[in-house]
Protein backbone atom coordinates (compact mmCIF):
# COMPACT_ATOMS: atom_id res chain seq x y z
CA UNK A 1 0.00 0.00 0.00
CA UNK A 2 1.47 3.47 -0.69
CA UNK A 3 -0.46 6.30 1.73
CA UNK A 4 -1.61 9.67 0.62
CA UNK A 5 -2.56 12.50 3.28
CA UNK A 6 -4.14 15.50 1.74
CA UNK A 7 -6.43 18.31 3.69
CA UNK A 8 -9.08 15.91 3.85
CA UNK A 9 -7.29 12.90 5.03
CA UNK A 10 -4.89 9.83 4.89
CA UNK A 11 -5.49 7.55 1.94
CA UNK A 12 -4.33 4.04 0.95
CA UNK A 13 -3.22 3.07 -2.44
CA UNK A 14 -2.68 -0.28 -4.16
CA UNK A 15 0.55 -0.49 -5.87
CA UNK A 16 -1.03 -1.58 -8.93
CA UNK A 17 -3.97 1.09 -8.66
CA UNK A 18 -0.78 3.70 -8.53
CA UNK A 19 1.38 2.13 -11.22
CA UNK A 20 -1.90 2.06 -13.62
CA UNK A 21 -2.66 5.70 -12.99
CA UNK A 22 -5.86 4.88 -11.87
CA UNK A 23 -7.53 6.31 -8.82
CA UNK A 24 -10.41 4.10 -7.85
CA UNK A 25 -10.10 1.92 -4.31
CA UNK A 26 -9.04 5.28 -2.86
CA UNK A 27 -9.86 4.56 0.73
CA UNK A 28 -9.89 7.31 3.38
CA UNK A 29 -8.05 5.76 6.20
CA UNK A 30 -7.83 7.85 9.82
CA UNK A 31 -3.22 8.25 11.19
CA UNK A 32 -4.70 5.41 13.86
CA UNK A 33 -5.71 3.16 10.82
CA UNK A 34 -2.39 3.73 8.77
CA UNK A 35 -0.45 3.66 11.88
CA UNK A 36 -1.62 0.38 12.74
CA UNK A 37 -1.43 -1.11 9.24
CA UNK A 38 2.23 0.48 9.30
CA UNK A 39 3.01 -0.63 12.91
CA UNK A 40 0.83 -3.86 13.34
CA UNK A 41 -0.23 -4.34 17.54
CA UNK A 42 1.83 -6.89 18.84
CA UNK A 43 1.32 -10.34 19.11
CA UNK A 44 0.90 -12.23 22.27
CA UNK A 45 4.34 -13.85 21.78
CA UNK A 46 6.16 -10.76 21.01
CA UNK A 47 4.52 -8.68 24.05
CA UNK A 48 5.21 -12.22 26.39
CA UNK A 49 9.16 -12.23 24.51
CA UNK A 50 9.57 -8.16 25.26
CA UNK A 51 8.76 -9.17 28.92
CA UNK A 52 10.99 -12.06 29.05
CA UNK A 53 13.49 -9.83 28.33
CA UNK A 54 12.67 -6.41 30.44
CA UNK A 55 12.66 -9.37 33.23
CA UNK A 56 16.16 -10.33 32.83
CA UNK A 57 17.27 -7.18 32.52
CA UNK A 58 15.77 -6.34 35.68
CA UNK A 59 17.37 -9.28 37.56
CA UNK A 60 21.17 -8.76 35.69
CA UNK A 61 20.91 -5.44 37.73
CA UNK A 62 19.39 -6.48 41.47
CA UNK A 63 22.26 -4.88 44.52
CA UNK A 64 20.95 -5.24 47.65
CA UNK A 65 21.94 -3.70 50.74
CA UNK A 66 22.88 -5.65 54.04
CA UNK A 67 22.16 -4.59 57.68
CA UNK A 68 25.66 -3.85 58.07
CA UNK A 69 25.53 -1.61 54.95
CA UNK A 70 27.21 -3.17 52.49
CA UNK A 71 25.70 -3.42 48.90
CA UNK A 72 25.61 -6.73 46.72
CA UNK A 73 25.26 -7.56 43.15
CA UNK A 74 22.11 -9.80 43.26
CA UNK A 75 22.21 -11.06 39.66
CA UNK A 76 21.61 -15.05 39.22
CA UNK A 77 25.66 -15.64 38.65
CA UNK A 78 25.92 -13.51 41.92
CA UNK A 79 23.19 -15.58 43.71
CA UNK A 80 25.30 -19.02 42.79
CA UNK A 81 28.22 -17.36 43.79
CA UNK A 82 26.75 -16.72 47.25
CA UNK A 83 25.35 -19.71 47.36
CA UNK A 84 28.73 -22.33 47.09
CA UNK A 85 30.34 -19.56 49.39
CA UNK A 86 27.55 -20.52 52.00
CA UNK A 87 27.68 -23.75 51.35
CA UNK A 88 31.30 -24.50 51.93
CA UNK A 89 31.61 -22.09 55.09
CA UNK A 90 31.52 -22.76 58.92
CA UNK A 91 29.42 -20.25 60.54
CA UNK A 92 32.45 -18.07 62.17
CA UNK A 93 34.19 -18.12 58.72
CA UNK A 94 34.37 -15.13 56.51
CA UNK A 95 36.06 -14.70 52.78
CA UNK A 96 37.12 -12.17 50.88
CA UNK A 97 33.94 -10.62 48.95
CA UNK A 98 33.70 -8.06 45.56
CA UNK A 99 30.79 -5.52 46.36
CA UNK A 100 28.74 -3.98 43.82
CA UNK A 101 30.53 -0.87 43.83
CA UNK A 102 34.00 -3.22 43.61
CA UNK A 103 35.07 -2.03 47.11
CA UNK A 104 36.33 -5.90 48.59
CA UNK A 105 35.10 -6.65 52.35
CA UNK A 106 35.72 -10.06 54.64
CA UNK A 107 31.95 -11.24 54.61
CA UNK A 108 30.76 -13.60 57.22
CA UNK A 109 28.61 -16.45 56.44
CA UNK A 110 25.24 -14.81 57.89
CA UNK A 111 25.86 -11.46 56.14
CA UNK A 112 26.11 -13.46 52.92
CA UNK A 113 23.24 -15.33 53.70
CA UNK A 114 21.38 -12.38 54.63
CA UNK A 115 22.65 -10.99 51.06
CA UNK A 116 21.68 -14.01 48.97
CA UNK A 117 18.12 -13.71 51.04
CA UNK A 118 17.32 -10.60 49.63
CA UNK A 119 19.06 -11.02 46.22
CA UNK A 120 16.35 -13.75 45.88
CA UNK A 121 13.36 -11.98 47.26
CA UNK A 122 13.90 -9.54 44.94
CA UNK A 123 14.31 -12.05 42.02
CA UNK A 124 11.02 -13.26 42.88
CA UNK A 125 9.40 -9.83 43.45
CA UNK A 126 10.02 -9.50 39.49
CA UNK A 127 10.04 -12.93 37.88
CA UNK A 128 6.28 -13.70 37.70
CA UNK A 129 4.39 -12.16 34.84
CA UNK A 130 1.56 -9.05 35.76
Amino acid sequence: MIYFQDESGVYAYDETQVAAGLGVGKAAMTPEEVESHINPPKTEDQIREEWKAARSAAVEAIKVTTLAGNTFDGDEISQGRMARAISSMEDADSVVWVLADNSVIQATKAELKEALRLAGSAQAAIWVLP
